[in-house]
Order: C-alpha cells, then structure tokens, then sequence
C-alpha cells in the first residue's frame, strides 16, 4: 500500500497535479523551507504515517531530509483524487 500512494503522489507533483495551501506555505517558511525543498520530499522522502480519523479521507506525512533536518509533508488528495492538496510542511523536532 505505502508503495502504490507514493507513486500516486510522486506521479501528481511530477504532473503538476498539485496545490500547496496557504498554511503549508506559512509553516514552511517558518522553518525556512522553499516550495523545492517540499517538493523534494515528496519526491524522495518516505511515507512515515497515514492519518486515517478525517471524513475528507486519509491524510499522509512523507517525511525527507532537508539539509540534515528531517522535514514531513502532509498531503492528501482531493475528493475526486486528481489533485495532491499539500497541507502542512515542517522540519521534525
């Protein structure tokens, strides 16, 4: 399973079938990460937790390393599932 939604997400960012939410964009800069360095890790990173408790539908954290940092993404795909909504974006403490 983890291996079929990542080629499904790594598929979406390479198709430009994605959207990154204004919070994503705010908590990234927070931690001084770049749209490429999200894009990095959902690229490269893996899938370290799959949220299954929202009625929107499930939710996953890949996680990757952003200059020696570990950094998650959390994504999900929208309803008619063509477009990866990135939700959050953060370096792990």
């Amino acid at each position: 399973m983890s291996s079929g939604i990542l080629r499904r997400i790594r598929r979406a960012v390479r198709q430009k079938q994605y959207q990154i939410t204004d919070h994503a964009l705010e908590e990234a800069d927070a931690d001084n990460l770049t749209l490429d360095d999200i894009l990095t890790v959902l690229l490269y990173g893996d899938l370290d937790a799959t949220y299954t408790d929202d009625p929107r539908g499930p939710r996953y954290a890949i996680r990757g390393d952003v200059a020696e940092n570990p950094v998650d993404v959390v994504c999900r795909f929208r309803d008619d599932g063509r477009l990866l909504i990135v939700i959050t974006a953060y370096v792990v403490d």
